[in-house]
């Protein structure tokens, strides 16, 4: 009796759901990516917040992406989470951004600021977008 209790009706019926997740998740990410279009608008909306997310040697060479703030990749989350909405202010003459606030993350190419969006939408903020092309694709566009 027990074999005919052990054939995975809970497997079939945990997989299916876990995989469902899965495909739901990835297919809501493919909106939360920005092109140069929408870094520009971005750039011109106040309510925007801009993240540069590359090292400090990075920005030192290149400068930051305009309209943006930076943050290393590795200090994203800490900063959203512990700095107080004055300290933010003081520290990046820009408001804190609360969990429904548009957030554009940006690096070299996309990959880390990528890491980082999924970082910061596990811990609320839903409205954080991934700008793929990243620095190299804002140059590249600022050349034609």
């Amino acid at each position: 009796m027990s074999n005919t209790l052990q054939p995975a009706v809970h497997f079939s019926n945990s997989t299916p759901l876990n995989s469902d997740t899965r495909t739901m998740s990835a297919d809501e990410k493919k909106p939360f990516d920005v092109y140069y279009d929408g870094i520009l608008k971005a750039q011109n909306d106040n309510s925007v917040l801009i993240i540069d997310v590359r090292e400090k040697e990075e920005i030192d060479e290149t400068g930051k992406l305009p309209g943006s703030i930076h943050i290393p990749m590795g200090e994203v989350a800490n900063t959203l989470l512990s700095l107080s909405e004055k300290d933010f202010k003081d520290k990046f003459n820009k408001s804190k951004p609360s969990k429904d606030t548009k957030i554009i993350l940006s690096c070299r190419s996309g990959k880390r600021s990528g890491m980082v969006q999924e970082e910061i939408q596990k811990l609320g903020y839903e409205n954080a977008y991934n700008y793929v092309g990243g620095w190299l694709d804002w140059e590249s566009n600022q050349k034609t």
